[in-house]
């Protein structure tokens, strides 16, 4: 009472005294607060260890609907600092968002759903485990149907969306991402900004850039990224900052093959992720800035670099994104004309792709397997099997960027091997599919080639 001031700004003495003088209900209410306002200033070690505190604090109270309540608070708010540290693949995150979500369902807390739903959702697709996003995406479509509740409609358009994008299925992940943005609305659907790890229209805009330029319309994708980065500035929070810097941001100039635009989000990410604790995201940084050393001419050490990130990321059973990287890792093997490594990252590409389902990254995967038994000096046969296998996956994704990628690299090879009127007969309606973009670095080569065999 007479210190209120520094009691709202520093709960965590409150709560040291009350958990020495044996008054866990007392302590665990400051133990909360002073996880919640740790996190929101996206100290994340410090929330992790309030909230822990808090927890330990909740074991002691007494079974029932008051206890379950607290628990229900602190493991929430515990999640969102644990992935920021650990990664939404790490034991203690999963662990945390199963345990609440129980205790949501037996609440029959809508808000605690939403969150918790969410959250155990990520875990399970982070590490790429296909039954349970299966699972938990249906699930979501029940509660939201049985409750009735636009907010839990849209966790269930996002974990539409982001099992689309995992299964390849593009144009319906981009039609459940594009029915968040369309169907926002910040007092109805924005979450308490402790919370904002589970904001569904951030997802939406970064991987709808991702998507839309799959699907040949890199200008679009432009936009989608610009959206990304002014609502991560809107938000204004760390973790989802960083989020919208690796996928919306690098994550698209990488595919469009443009160093340039992906520097600055790498200094970002990083610089990020050192002043808020964020090891998963910090991952992302290392691989994307050991593809800008291997770019800017330092193949060595920005293969070693992007190969320990890989490892790393591993070895923290992280699988969402670990294709992408290892075609990354291959394809600059490849500009080094290192074939025996480059097959030996696709190897595990391919390996990663059949143990886990996911369809994402399949063409690419089938494109530079061709590229490798190119330089390998391959029968004929075989390096065509592998570019028309891309085709027919990317065609039968409708994921045009790919398409363009595989009919690209074999038109060069049927050129190189006398066929160059087969060569354009494959490559120009492919291209002229194209009505944007024509600035990209895919784009630009196919339209070189082409002037090539028109010449020819």
């Amino acid at each position: 009472s007479r210190f209120t001031d520094m009691a709202a700004r520093e709960p965590e003495v409150l709560a040291r005294h009350f958990a020495e003088a044996r008054q866990p209900e007392r302590a665990i209410r400051y133990w909360v607060a002073a996880g919640l306002h740790a996190a929101q200033r996206s100290a994340n070690l410090e929330a992790i260890r309030h909230l822990s505190l808090a927890l330990q604090a909740i074991g002691l109270l007494p079974d029932g609907e008051e206890r379950d309540r607290q628990e229900l608070a602190a493991q929430t708010a515990l999640g969102t600092s644990l992935i920021s540290v650990h990664g939404y693949a790490a034991p203690e995150t999963g662990a945390a968002y199963t345990r609440a979500r129980l205790l949501s369902q037996r609440l029959g807390d809508k808000r605690g759903i939403y969150a918790t739903l969410g959250g155990e959702f990520s875990y399970f697709f982070v590490r790429a485990e296909p039954t349970m996003m299966r699972h938990l995406t249906q699930e979501a479509k029940t509660i939201a149907d049985t409750l009735s509740d636009d907010a839990l409609r849209q966790v269930e358009r996002r974990l539409v969306g982001l099992s689309g994008i995992h299964f390849g299925d593009f144009a319906g992940s981009r039609a459940a991402l594009e029915a968040i943005v369309d169907s926002y609305d910040v007092d109805r659907h924005r979450p308490p900004p402790v919370h904002y790890v589970h904001d569904p229209k951030i997802y939406a805009l970064a991987y709808l850039a991702v998507i839309v330029w799959i699907q040949g319309y890199p200008e679009q994708a432009r936009r989608w990224s610009e959206a990304t980065m002014a609502y991560a500035a809107e938000l204004n929070n760390a973790n989802m900052t960083a989020f919208a810097h690796i996928y919306g941001g690098a994550g698209l100039h990488e595919l469009m093959r443009d160093p340039g635009a992906v520097r600055p989000h790498v200094a970002a990410i990083k610089e990020l992720a050192e002043q808020h604790s964020l090891h998963y995201f910090k991952l992302s940084g290392v691989m994307l800035g050991g593809w800008l050393l291997a770019m800017d001419g330092n193949a060595a050490q920005g293969i070693a670099v992007m190969e320990g990130s890989v490892e790393e990321r591993a070895a923290l059973a992280v699988g969402w994104y670990q294709t992408r990287y290892l075609c990354m890792l291959a394809e600059t093997c490849l500009q080094q004309g290192d074939a025996r490594a480059a097959g030996s990252f696709l190897a595990r590409a391919e390996q990663h792709i059949a143990n886990h389902d996911e369809h994402m990254w399949e063409a690419e995967v089938q494109r530079l397997e061709g590229e490798v038994q190119r330089m390998d000096g391959a029968a004929g046969a075989d390096v065509e099997r592998c570019f028309e296998r891309a085709l027919a996956t990317s065609r039968a994704q409708g994921a045009r960027s790919f398409e363009l990628r595989a009919a690209t690299s074999l038109a060069d090879y049927w050129r190189r091997n006398g066929r160059g009127a087969d060569a354009l007969a494959l490559l120009a309606p492919v291209h002229g599919w194209f009505t944007e973009g024509h600035d990209t670095a895919d784009l630009r080569q196919a339209a070189a080639l082409l002037h090539e065999l028109q010449g020819a």
